[in-house]
């Protein structure tokens, strides 16, 4: 192999390599059949023992012997397995990972892809309504890492301004002093 071809097939597979997603492949991509939420509610004999695709919010984490138990408040998935949407939830589910998962990290309202087999159904209380919860002994699971957030302060260290910037989200055009978003204003009396 010629020293050119060396030094340009390298940096090209660095290249390449570095451009590789982080997330897992078997969350990335769904089972060939994988039910959704509200199938395997309505019938949940007839989905026993299938792979699943499912994400989420966390509402609770429980630490067992063997196990944690994650509830999960299920979201619709994009193309890369995170869930997304805030205001649209398909139902509950509960997540059994086969180890021990710090509740510290996997926090209320962190999102979590799971990948699992179907092992039946648990009804728990929701509020006083008794819910009928699908079980995944998941095989795979991915925690997101949390939005960034877009504060004015973070645009602009230092308190150095453009005033040639331009976000819609981030320019009032009806605030008194659109240069200033963090100016707090007060009417004189």
């Amino acid at each position: 192999m010629s020293t050119l071809l060396r030094y340009t097939l390298l940096p090209a597979a660095l290249l390449l390599g570095s451009c590789a997603s982080q997330i897992p492949v078997n969350i990335r991509e769904a089972p060939p059949a994988n039910p959704s939420l509200q199938q395997v509610r309505a019938k949940p004999a007839d989905y026993r023992s299938q792979q699943v695709r499912w994400g989420g919010e966390i509402l609770a984490v429980e630490n067992r012997q063997d196990a944690t138990w994650l509830t999960l408040l299920a979201r619709p998935l994009a193309r890369d397995g995170r869930p997304e949407g805030a205001d649209n939830s398909l139902g509950r589910f509960i997540a059994k990972v086969p180890q021990f998962l710090d509740p510290k990290v996997y926090q209320a309202e962190r999102q979590v892809t799971v990948r699992g087999t179907l092992a039946g159904t648990e009804t728990r209380q929701v509020g006083k309504f008794p819910y009928l919860y699908p079980l995944v002994d998941a095989t795979d699971w991915y925690l997101w890492p949390p939005p960034v957030s877009r504060a004015p302060g973070d645009y602009y260290p230092g308190g150095y301004y453009d005033p040639f910037f331009y976000d819609p989200w981030f320019y009032d055009p009806w605030y008194r002093y659109p240069y200033y978003p963090t100016h707090i204003h007060k009417d004189k009396d």
